[in-house]
Order: C-alpha cells, then sequence, then structure tokens
C-alpha cells in the first residue's frame, strides 16, 4: 500500500508533491515526474486532470463540455449525421451493411468523446487492434472509412483538421497466387472429365469478366437485342456486354459461350445441373460453394506447382486474368468489370449511375 500522507497534504490530489515550494506529478503508470511550477492552484488543477484523464474519465462528457457546448460536438453526434450523408450516396446493401458495422465500433469506442478529442494517436491505437490480430484488411478498410468520416466533418465545419490523414494504410501482401492463362487453360482440361457446367462456368467467367454471384443468377432473361444485360449484385452496378464481345487470345466469343450453356435443358439460368445431383434436379441452379470447389478440384488435378508463399487461386481468380488479356487486347476492361471510378465517371449517362454502362469492342 502507498504510504499515508501527511496531514497537512491529506487533501492534494493524488501523485502530486512539493519540495521546497516547487510542485511535481508522478505519473502512476510509468513513474515518470512532470514538474508543474510553483504556482500550487495551477499544479492542484494540473494534477486533478492528469488524474482524471489516467483514470480515463476525460472520455466521458464533462462539465466544462457541457457547458462550452462540446458535448453538441461528440462523435455520436457526427455519426449521425455522417450516417445521413452515407444514405445520400445510395450505398450497395453489402457495403451499406459494412459501413454500418463499422461505424458503430467507432461510436461504442469514442462516442461521448468531443469529436475535436480525436487524435492521430487514438487512430493509430484502434487500428492496430485489427494489424495485431492479423486482419490488416480490416484495418485498412476502417481507416478508409474513418478518413472520409473526418473528411466530411471538416467540410461540416465541425473540424479543421483530419486526425487520420498523418496515419499509414497497412500494407498488404496478397497471399493468393494469380491465375495466368497457361493455368486457366490446364485447370479446363481437368474440368472436361467432370460435370459439364464446371467448363461452362470457367468459360463464362472469363469472357463475361464477372463474379461468380452474378454468373450464378445469369438466365434467358438477362439476353436481348443481341448483349448481356447484368445488375452486379456487390456494388448494383449495370453492365450491358455485346455477344460478339470476343476474347481473342482463347477464341471464345460472349454470344458462343451462351450457346454452349443453353444446351437441351430447360433452364432459367445459364449455368445449371445436367443431371440429378443429390436433391437437385437438371435446371437447378449450382450453389455458390459448388462452383467454388468444382474450380478447386480441377486446380488441385492440374497438378500446377504454386509459388510457396502463395495460396493458389481460386475462382474470383478468372474475374483478375479476363481484366489483364481484355486490357491486352484493347477492350475497356474497367466497364466489362462495372468498376465505378473517377476515371469512369464519363462513361456513366447520368450522375445517379442508373443507366447501364455499355461495353465497346475494340475494332480489329
Amino acid at each position: 500500500m502507498a504510504r499515508r500522507r501527511e496531514a497537512s497534504r491529506r487533501g492534494w490530489p493524488p501523485n502530486l508533491y512539493e519540495t521546497d515550494g516547487y510542485f511535481r506529478w508522478r505519473n502512476p503508470v510509468d513513474g515518470k515526474i512532470h514538474g508543474l511550477g510553483r504556482n500550487k492552484q495551477t499544479a492542484f488543477a494540473e494534477a486533478v486532470e492528469a488524474n482524471l484523464y489516467i483514470a480515463g474519465l476525460l472520455t466521458e462528457t464533462r462539465l466544462v463540455d457541457r457547458l462550452s457546448g462540446e458535448s453538441e460536438s461528440t462523435v455520436a453526434a457526427w455519426c449521425k449525421r455522417y450516417r445521413a450523408i452515407l444514405a445520400e450516396r445510395k450505398l450497395a446493401k453489402a457495403t451499406d451493411q459494412a459501413f454500418t458495422r463499422r461505424l458503430l465500433t467507432v461510436e461504442e469506442k469514442w462516442g461521448d468523446r468531443p469529436l475535436a478529442s480525436i487524435t492521430t494517436r487514438d487512430i493509430a491505437d484502434l487500428l492496430s487492434t485489427w494489424s495485431d490480430a492479423g486482419k490488416k484488411r480490416m484495418a485498412q478498410a476502417v481507416r478508409s472509412l474513418l478518413l472520409d468520416f473526418f473528411r466530411e466533418a471538416i467540410a461540416a465545419g465541425w473540424l479543421e483538421n483530419n486526425p487520420v490523414a498523418p496515419t499509414r494504410a497497412p500494407r498488404i501482401e496478397v497471399a493468393r497466387a494469380r491465375l495466368t492463362l497457361e493455368s486457366f487453360m490446364a485447370i479446363y482440361e481437368q474440368a472436361k472429365t467432370m460435370t459439364p457446367w464446371v467448363q461452362r462456368s470457367m468459360e463464362l467467367a472469363l469472357v463475361a469478366g464477372q463474379r461468380r454471384e452474378d454468373l450464378r443468377d445469369l438466365g434467358p432473361r438477362n439476353i436481348r437485342d443481341g448483349k448481356l444485360w447484368i445488375r452486379q449484385r456487390k456494388t448494383g452496378a449495370l453492365v450491358c456486354i455485346p455477344l460478339d464481345l470476343r476474347l481473342r487470345v482463347v477464341g471464345w466469343s460472349l454470344g458462343e459461350i451462351v450457346a454452349r450453356c443453353r444446351d437441351n435443358i430447360i433452364s432459367k439460368h445459364l449455368i445449371h445441373h445436367n443431371a440429378h445431383t443429390g436433391r437437385a434436379k437438371p435446371g437447378d441452379p449450382i450453389r455458390l460453394q459448388s462452383i467454388t470447389g468444382a474450380f478447386a478440384d480441377a486446380r488441385d488435378k492440374a497438378g500446377i506447382t504454386w509459388p510457396t508463399d502463395k495460396t493458389p487461386p481460386t475462382f474470383h481468380e478468372i474475374r483478375s486474368l479476363a481484366a489483364r488479356l481484355y486490357a491486352d487486347q484493347g477492350t475497356d476492361a474497367q466497364a466489362l468489370l462495372g468498376h465505378k471510378s473517377p476515371d469512369m465517371t464519363a462513361v456513366y449517362r447520368d450522375a445517379r449511375g442508373d443507366d447501364w454502362i455499355e461495353v465497346k469492342t475494340a475494332s480489329i
């Protein structure tokens, strides 16, 4: 136990000491001594504030904050305003849900604190909770959200500086190996020994360049006017691809792949079961896990050696391969993939993004 104070000093703030009229405060966490000068009233006030900080009480709304109006500019208050800003952006459902979860974390962490009290150190400490746990992608995502969170606060006059800006984005080294055309064709050859929809899914992924969720949903209803019309699930992007689009390096056109998918089985889906499998009947759609698993099986059977520091590519890597191959032949790969960025602004016919993005084929 700490030694009892002298009777004359029992009313003093904890950790405050005086020697020959000079006041000092001792940090109970690290033991460091901080000089406070000879003014007793000032030393008492600073010692009390330092003790409150150490106790973690400064994260609560204090009387001085209520008197100055700072309590109306808390993190929780800005979270409410920021949610309204996000609502105006009409984000995709999945993106909106992800942002909501991250904002809840921020509000639980700092909700009662004045927004202006959040420091770069606070930001760095929060991000480190994910980085130190090996979740660098999450740390990167949270940093990106916070950067915009405080940028909007500055625009609204709540702040003057963005505490996130000085922090460094976590460096992420992708552990998954890239899929090359040679690897794709080797895996494709192995898929010939499997049920027909496995090859169809690979062909459609390479020529259309879409995510597996969107490929699974495609059906005859998406084909009209000589084009394939896709509303992407993840981002809501609207992509229109002409059926005569051809990936010249493999010699396949989108129309040819669609024709192969539309076999003699009646189905609402381009990629469908070709025979009875468990509870699935011919024509039923393929589960996402089945698409992933079948590709992995064909990949493993191909016997390809991948870099020791990388994991084998998944079905999703076909989308990346498609982007690279189309870019090499001069096709607008960014439009094909439905990516939204400042560089793509001119592609949209309406600023609200309600028009279809039409992919233009490159002239031979």
